[in-house]
């Protein structure tokens, strides 16, 4: 591997490793920071068995998921932390278009801020989802840092529990 592309890749490992810390840290500004603001779409899919096809819980552009970040103060939500763990599993580039694709397996963990009973339930951490990213990244070359292009959530989990409006 030659040193442009050892380059590349730790762009591409940075940026997905980036975006799941701001995540974690609710720092939603800063996660749009990672992503290209012309061209980044979010969505959020499955496959569900029951009717044999795959279902989008969520499709938005950079606006609409600026939208959606600016209104999450103002959902009655469940406030316990979601901690992302990510690990960056293959990254293929597009040398002529200076992209890559990058999938990432993902696991998603909730700690109770308080839950029904708070007193038995309060700091228990339980998997909250998993699946994983397929990321569409701009890499930098000199005139910017690497960018998110498009990032699809594909989850395995089918059953979410509340508090699920919270990108992952």
């Amino acid at each position: 591997m030659t040193n442009r592309e050892l380059d590349q890749l730790q762009q591409v490992h940075e940026l997905v490793y980036e975006s799941c810390l701001r995540l974690n840290a609710e720092d939603w500004k800063g996660y749009l920071d990672l992503c290209d603001p012309d061209s980044f779409r979010y969505r959020i899919v499955n496959y569900s068995p029951e009717i044999r096809r795959e279902q989008c819980w969520m499709d938005r552009d950079f606006k609409g998921l600026k939208a959606l970040f600016d209104l999450l103060p103002k959902h009655n939500s469940d406030h316990s932390p979601l901690t992302r763990h990510a690990t960056v599993y293959k990254v293929t580039f597009d040398e002529s278009a200076g992209e890559a694709s990058a999938i990432t397996l993902l696991s998603i963990y909730r700690t109770q801020l308080d839950g029904v009973n708070s007193h038995f339930e309060s700091g228990q951490t339980s998997l909250f989802a998993v699946g994983k990213y397929e990321d569409r990244i701009r890499l930098g070359n000199g005139t910017g840092p690497a960018r998110l292009l498009g990032r699809t959530v594909r989850l395995d989990t089918r059953q979410l529990d509340i508090g699920s409006h919270y990108p992952f």
